[in-house]
């Protein structure tokens, strides 16, 4: 197989599952806008900062063995990313300017479209941008160290992803511990 036939594939595959995620993910906040959900995304903040990527990792892991479960894994790990990447400013801008624009006789929905996803509409792109490319750097490089024929790669990876998870969880706890 080619580089650019490799580089072409796994570019489709973390698109595909970045906007898979990117698009849980938009769900996930237009239910908490506009239907008043009570989702709640406090458990997300002990899943922030290396947790995401040790689950892309873990992911990765899976493809190979289990292609589907694998998928389901990294599309989780985008849609944390992105909800953790995007809800701080979502939640800054509905906390100021929620009041103000629905007393103008706006609905949710309308306040959602007109004003709320369009003001953070650099923010998603961002945060899928980020994951995407993110996703893909790892993908290209198990694919050309798998084709290397190193026989540890799958040990290791699993490795790297449940120590990556078990940190990022351990800083979001003592980040959480810290803010109280």
């Amino acid at each position: 197989m080619s580089a650019w036939i490799c580089l072409r594939d796994e570019a489709l595959r973390s698109a595909l599952i970045s906007f898979a995620g990117f698009f849980l993910a938009l769900w996930f906040a237009r239910s908490r806008v506009v239907e008043k959900k009570s989702i709640s995304k406090s458990y997300l903040r002990y899943f922030q900062d290396l947790f995401p990527f040790g689950m892309v990792l873990l992911g990765v892991y899976f493809v190979y063995i289990a292609d589907m479960v694998g998928s389901v894994f990294m599309i989780l790990a985008a849609f944390i990313y992105i909800v953790s990447y995007v809800a701080p400013s979502v939640d800054k801008y509905d906390s100021t300017h929620r009041a103000t624009i629905l007393s103008l006789g706006y609905t949710r929905q309308e306040y959602a479209i007109r004003y709320l996803f369009p003001k953070s509409k650099r923010i998603w792109f961002t945060a899928t941008a980020n994951f995407f490319i993110s996703q893909w750097i790892i993908l290209m490089w198990f694919d050309v160290l798998k084709n290397e024929g190193i026989q540890e790669l799958n040990v290791l990876l699993l490795l790297s992803s449940v120590v990556l998870m078990a940190f990022g969880i351990s800083i979001s706890v003592l980040r959480n511990f810290k803010e109280r």
